[in-house]
């Protein structure tokens, strides 16, 4: 008994690397739920994802979210009672990059950012907002997403660009999902094009899985890998914004139309108020 008593006192402060481990962790896990059950409550679904790893061709939708949102910006409508809108992704056979495209304003990077939260909670093993999903079990998650000019570092916004798109092509395996914000968007849109061609082609070459939210057109069907999303506009009223990111040909030249002819800026409709 004196034996036990003196290990127990040289051992007091022993604790169990897997307890402590549990202890800290339940913590988030029970945060989250704490978090997402007034979401839950107002309607919105939220579902355990199917985790699959690297997918390999298939006709099959091989990884899908369905009535998918962003978190934060349901917490933030739901503090004033506003309806979240739901949007839906999937990719199948060669596809793995989801090129998103469509008017300032309308849901892009809210959908990027939905689709950035919903991989990485469900690799968390946390239920990701959705009614059903089956989503990539990633190795790493880059994402770039646009930020401020640093005056101090004299490089500048596009030499920022190409560093940190640079390190992430470079780093990207068959494994990984990517999120691309506005890429180079600071530069011409003939040397954006040509950069953003080249980093598709690296991106198809690993066949890395992931979203690109871009003003260039000519992205939505770059190869057989990409799939076009537009963030669609009310067609009665194209200034208004629905926010719901579908499939669909990239059409920005249709939409400046559809503006134009709200405002009557056509040619022929500025032509008749012309004098002649």
């Amino acid at each position: 008994f004196q034996n036990l008593a003196g290990f127990c006192e040289r051992h007091t402060d022993f604790q169990d690397e897997l307890v402590v481990l549990f202890e800290r962790e339940i913590q988030f896990y029970a945060a989250y739920l704490d978090y997402i059950r007034p979401l839950k409550d107002t309607g919105l679904g939220f579902c355990y994802p199917q985790l699959v790893t690297s997918p390999q061709p298939s006709p099959e939708r091989f990884l899908f979210q369905k009535d998918a949102f962003d978190l934060a910006l349901a917490k933030k409508l739901g503090l004033y009672g506003q309806a979240v809108i739901t949007n839906e992704f999937y990719l199948s056979g060669p596809e793995r990059i989801l090129v998103v495209n469509g008017p300032n304003q309308g849901g892009k990077t809210t959908f990027a950012r939905a689709f950035g939260q919903a991989h990485y909670l469900g690799n968390l093993g946390c239920p990701v907002p959705g009614t059903q999903a089956r989503l990539l079990f990633y190795d790493q998650i880059f994402t770039h997403f646009e930020k401020e000019e640093q005056l101090e570092d004299h490089r500048g916004k596009l030499y920022d660009d190409l560093a940190r798109v640079h390190e992430i092509v470079n780093r990207l395996t068959p494994q990984s999902l990517f999120i691309l914000n506005e890429i180079f968007n600071s530069t011409t849109v003939l040397d954006a094009l040509e950069l953003a061609r080249r980093v598709f082609d690296r991106i198809s070459e690993v066949d890395a899985v992931g979203v690109c939210v871009t003003f260039l057109d000519e992205l939505a069907d770059f190869n057989e890998k990409t799939v076009s999303m537009m963030s669609t506009v009310n067609p009665e009223d194209p200034a208004s914004r629905t926010f719901k990111v579908i499939r669909k040909p990239a059409d920005g030249l249709a939409f400046a139309l559809a503006i134009a002819e709200k405002y009557n800026l056509t040619y022929n409709k500025i032509l008749a108020r012309l004098p002649s």
